[in-house]
């Protein structure tokens, strides 16, 4: 009786080798993908940075019962107060927690701009023009609505 024998030629990869592919194109994967979306993270970052010194303004115009104005440049925001006139001063309104002038600096590659700059919050937290603003930063826009100040 002749045995059966079996001729197979497997051809193919060992579970070693397929685990160690894995590991590498992860590595390179966890390496690579944050790159590729950096400038819209800055952008987000900025618009979100923007969106939240433009609701400090107002809320500072209404606690302190004075105009306070924010000045939109391609490459900053910065917050200042404004007389009993309601006319912009020099003076920069401060942040609570470093005491030093409230501005937010745009990442590289990242511009803001606004359909009325400096624009401002009466002490009743309306806007100033009346009609609102809107502030375009990195491609997203903030809008500061007419009559209510409401940023969104």
């Amino acid at each position: 009786m002749k045995s059966a024998s079996f001729n197979r030629t497997l051809a193919g990869y060992t579970l070693v080798e397929l685990v160690t592919v894995i590991v590498i194109a992860a590595i390179l994967a966890a390496l690579a993908i944050p790159l590729f979306n950096q400038a819209q993270i800055d952008a987000s970052w900025f618009r979100e940075e923007a969106k939240a010194a433009i609701r400090y303004a107002q809320r500072q115009a209404v606690a302190q019962r004075r105009c306070v104005f924010v000045t939109v440049s391609p490459s900053q925001l910065a917050l200042h107060y404004g007389d009993a006139g309601c006319a912009i001063t020099g003076t920069p309104l401060t942040s609570i927690t470093t005491g030093a002038a409230y501005t937010v600096d745009a990442p590289s590659g990242v511009t803001a701009s606004a359909t009325t700059s400096p624009f401002s919050f009466n002490a009743l937290g309306q806007p100033g023009p009346i009609a609102g603003v809107t502030v375009t930063v990195g491609g997203g826009a903030i809008v500061v609505a007419g009559e209510t100040g409401y940023v969104q």
